[in-house]
């Protein structure tokens, strides 16, 4: 269930998830065609095998493991794939994230 009240807000948590909302909407918009990445799992695939998975912990970033990764990308897809395509930014810039 997606809490209406964040996708308003454009509020997620997590210090790499800015990250992670760039790359999904970007997917969202059709970015990864050319890399025959069409769905979430295979995308998840792309940045775990890229090294791009990635989570902040006591000042460094470790890889992680492909099923938290998963869980990362679905939690914010799930958000993301309420958002107007016509008024998101594919960056993730206008994201807030609770430090």
């Amino acid at each position: 269930m997606v809490d209406e009240n964040l996708l308003a807000e454009r509020y997620y948590a997590g210090t790499k998830t800015h990250m992670y909302v760039g790359v999904l909407r970007s997917f969202k918009l059709g970015y990864f065609r050319g890399l025959n990445i069409n769905t979430i799992s295979a995308l998840g695939m792309h940045l775990y095998e890229s090294g791009d998975g990635l989570k902040h912990e006591k000042g460094e970033d470790t890889l992680l493991e492909l099923s938290s990764l998963m869980t990362e990308l679905r939690k914010i897809w799930a958000v993301i794939q309420k958002e107007d395509t016509e008024h998101i930014d594919p960056y993730g810039y206008d994201v807030r994230i609770n430090h």
